[in-house]
């Protein structure tokens, strides 16, 4: 099925375009800008170049379109709730919705939306479902417009079959709301929110992917969902369960006037409480149903203090093509910026293998420094683990994995390290070397296409 994606580089529609394709569907991606798209994209896409702000998209591609899922939305979390970031996050819900619409050939057979269960307010320990009403403030206004710009388009695509899932927080191990949360409690500074008395719904980021194809492939499903797990749980017992999972002891509580006066009006939906749970999902099976069991998923990255950077990189080519590059230590230097003067002094191994030392040199902002480090795992074609024996961090552990993925190779690197000097180190130099780390990514990112083009 040739299904088009809106909010494709966001963090839940990387993971739902590599859903669609495992499944055999041909993604069709849109995105303002093409080139970028094509570098971010962590799957093969058809990319069609268009802004939904800024009206209608007219491409031949969408003729073809027989499903739609559409993810494209502000993010609410991002900064200050100001008058013109409010005004940005309505219009990219209702107007980029009401666009998308206009932009579709009547002949779309199933159009799945998101949504978000700020639709139901701030409404204490009521439990909420599908059947509840609406609920008041600036987030449920939002869902409500963005929902009926979805819905007013059965007016033009009559036949088409209609999903909205109204989304709970998102938990995944690599970005998202979890990911803001993180520091404090690993610094031993996280606790409950105000009275911590407030009702937490949510869903596992696996669990919703999973869901986005059963509402694609699941001719019975049609109407409006709450995607959410089926244990809400207090602030309370969220703060008890993460601290469990990162094996931390928990802070002290956050008052409420520190949220405001750190938050603002954004303040109203970190403190809201939402207890959603879905009667229309009874029978879908989600493989993180309990808090416990998301959060051992997503922190057994960064027990310990350890720190994660992940990426991931679609590549048109087999994985016979793509492992050796990789697997050649000389062809570190050639794609590792200049500016760091990274070079490969030696090798214990004519070829890399499990066991093989290598040391290198390189200058980080100008300071010389030398790195050793260890093949600790090796499997052809499919991964290889890389850890440092000596160097700057107290540790730096680097996966990669390969997978085939519709006809080329989906890499993903993972990245586990430590500052030194503990909690110090992170505090005043973990945004630093995140900044570093992501810029090394970045020029891999443009540059391995090209020396694979090569045949390097």
């Amino acid at each position: 099925m040739k299904v088009l994606l809106t909010g494709a580089t966001g963090l839940i529609g990387k993971e739902v375009g590599k859903a669609l394709v495992r499944k055999g569907h041909h993604v069709i991606a849109l995105s303002r800008n093409a080139g970028k798209a094509k570098l971010e994209l962590p799957f093969p896409a058809e990319i069609i170049e268009g802004n939904l702000s800024k009206g209608a998209i007219d491409s031949p591609a969408l003729n073809e379109v027989e499903a739609v899922i559409h993810l494209a939305g502000e993010n609410v979390g991002e900064g200050r709730w100001t008058e013109e970031r409010k005004r940005k996050i309505l219009s990219s819900r209702e107007e980029f919705s009401e666009h998308l619409i206009q932009s579709l050939p009547a002949t779309v057979k199933i159009l799945i939306s998101a949504s978000a269960i700020g639709y139901y307010g701030d409404r204490g320990d009521e439990t909420l479902t599908e059947k509840s009403l609406k609920g008041t403030g600036f987030l449920a206004d939002v869902c409500e417009k963005w929902e009926n710009a979805i819905l007013d388009g059965k007016h033009k695509i009559s036949k088409a079959r209609f999903v909205i899932l109204r989304t709970a927080v998102v938990l995944s191990p690599f970005g998202g709301a979890l990911m803001k949360m993180l520091p404090p409690f690993q610094m031993g500074v996280g606790g409950v929110l105000s009275s911590g008395n407030q009702w937490m719904s949510w869903i596992h980021l696996h669990d919703l992917v999973n869901l986005y194809i059963k509402a694609l492939e699941d001719s019975s499903m049609e109407g409006i969902y709450n995607a959410t797990s089926p244990e809400p749980v207090t602030n309370a017992q969220w703060t008890e369960e993460l601290c469990k999972a990162l094996q931390v002891r928990k802070g002290p509580p956050v008052p409420k006037l520190a949220l405001q006066t750190l938050f603002g009006e954004m303040a109203q939906a970190v403190l809201s409480s939402v207890r959603v749970t879905s009667e229309r999902l009874s029978t879908f099976h989600f493989q993180f149903p309990t808090l416990e069991s998301a959060f051992a998923d997503c922190c057994r990255y960064y027990q310990g203090g350890d720190q994660i950077f992940f990426a991931e990189q679609y590549f048109d080519l087999p994985r016979s093509k793509v492992f050796p590059f990789f697997a050649k230590a000389e062809n570190l230097e050639a794609i590792t910026p200049p500016l760091l003067q990274f070079h490969v002094e030696k090798s214990s191994t004519s070829q890399i293998e499990k066991g093989t030392l290598i040391d290198y040199s390189l200058k980080v902002h100008g300071l010389p420094m030398r790195w050793r480090t260890l093949i600790e795992v090796w499997q052809p074609e499919k991964f290889f683990v890389d850890t440092q024996l000596k160097g700057p961090y107290q540790k730096w552990q680097h996966s990669h994995q390969f997978e085939d993925l519709g006809s080329g190779t989906l890499m993903r690197d993972i990245v586990r390290y430590r500052l030194p000097i503990g909690r110090l180190g992170q505090i005043f130099g973990g945004s630093f070397v995140r900044g570093d780390v992501s810029k090394i990514f970045s020029y891999r990112r443009q540059a391995v296409p090209e020396l694979l083009r090569k045949g390097n």
